[in-house]
């Protein structure tokens, strides 16, 4: 069951429309990333909190086999839009300081300064960060 609903998150401080994941007929990106494999299996411990896995609007959809073959819970899973106004720094941040989220997915556009900084403030919240590695654009 895929919803899309809109969201007010206060304590976010963003209003986005979001994904919650449930579909097993959803064909959506996948990831391609080797790391993706490790990243899996931690959030499917992770799924197991009564938190939500975010994943910032610059990450792929996850699909529902992957989630599924990882034993990941999906009623945790929120797929967030990109924001018009705050960057996915700003974001992944906010996400982190509402200690509503077990872990926070991003995108590898995030610099390595500003990485290891997140992934500081996330262990000072009991959360877990996750960097996706850059891809390369595609021309057709």
């Amino acid at each position: 069951m895929l919803n899309s609903e809109l969201l007010v998150n206060k304590s976010f401080g963003i209003e986005s429309n979001v994904t919650r994941f449930g579909n097993p007929t959803s064909k959506h990106h996948s990831f391609s990333a080797p790391s993706a494999a490790d990243m899996f299996v931690r959030l499917s411990s992770l799924s197991e909190h009564k938190q939500w896995i975010l994943f910032t609007g610059e990450c792929p959809r996850p699909q529902y086999h992957e989630l599924a073959a990882h034993q990941i819970h999906c009623s945790r899973i929120i797929h967030m839009k990109p924001s018009q106004s705050q960057s996915e720094i700003t974001i992944v941040m906010k996400a982190i300081q509402s200690g509503n989220a077990s872990a926070v997915v991003a995108s590898g556009n995030i610099d390595i300064v500003s990485q290891k900084l997140l992934k500081q403030m996330a262990a000072e919240y009991r959360c877990e960060v996750f960097f996706l590695e850059p891809t390369a654009p595609q021309f057709h």
